[in-house]
């Protein structure tokens, strides 16, 4: 950010990522669903199709692809924001047809969560279901298991943490939803539920605590291939029985 009268700009880091376009240039055949080529009329039948899939206003599409061969299948919700008309050669029962699509929530991520937990407190430990990510997973779910008091978890590379400063019994549980933003203790938590009788006693500190829960931020760990996730679990009063557990998907950018 440049300043008036200061040299440069600010040294800003950590800036909000802007929403991304995604440009497809679909090539459009005449086979069925089951492979028969059907010729011009199901080359008809497949761009009406495509016309039904990309007029969708009333929702957002849920749009999905592999990076590579063997990667896991990584999604994200996104908006037409163009379609052109598309190249048809009927005689070849082929056609092109350009789409530009909006993704406003800006990553990419899995399309099925995976669950990790810990036991080690006052030690930070690698959050093995992360490993890969890109970009910083906003929507956690943490599910911790008393007995604790005070306790915090705390995003090593941002210095975020979210932290629970009262006592959480033996018997008790807390869910934290890092996306919703809400928590709820009871003697028995699911991870879908949602009840939120404790989000009052959630507290939240560091870069963008003003705005969102807990954000769970990769980088480079033993080389710009490897990845990962740590985070920095503390609390007092705690047994064998205390447990912190973590259920999200991986981000990319």
């Amino acid at each position: 950010m440049a300043v008036p009268g200061r040299p440069g700009e600010l040294p800003l880091v950590g800036a909000d990522v802007e929403a991304t376009t995604v440009g497809l240039s679909l090539g459009v055949t005449g086979a069925s669903p089951v492979g028969v080529d059907q010729g011009a009329a199901g080359l008809d039948a497949n761009l009406q199709a495509l016309y039904g899939l990309f007029g969708v206003r009333h929702r957002l599409l849920d749009v999905r692809y592999i990076p590579a061969l063997g990667a896991a299948e990584v999604g994200a919700e996104a908006t037409v924001t163009a379609a052109s008309e598309p190249q048809v050669w009927m005689g070849a029962a082929r056609a092109r047809l350009a789409v530009v699509l909006r993704v406003p929530g800006v990553f990419w991520r899995d399309v099925s969560p995976s669950t990790w937990s810990t036991r080690t407190l006052g030690a930070p430990v690698r959050v093995s279901a992360l490993d890969g990510s890109t970009a910083p997973v906003l929507d956690a779910v943490l599910r911790v298991t008393g007995p604790v008091t005070g306790l915090r978890i705390t995003d090593t590379v941002t210095g975020g943490w979210l932290s629970y400063p009262v006592t959480l019994p033996a018997g008790r549980a807390l869910r934290v939803h890092c996306g919703r933003m809400d928590a709820h203790e009871a003697a028995s938590i699911t991870w879908d539920g949602t009840a939120a009788n404790a989000t009052g006693r959630v507290v939240t500190g560091g870069p963008g605590s003003g705005f969102r829960f807990l954000a769970l931020t990769p980088r480079p760990v033993t080389s710009v291939h490897d990845r990962g996730v740590q985070v920095l679990v503390q609390g007092a009063d705690t047994t064998d029985a205390t447990l912190v557990e973590l259920r999200a998907r991986r981000a990319f950018l």
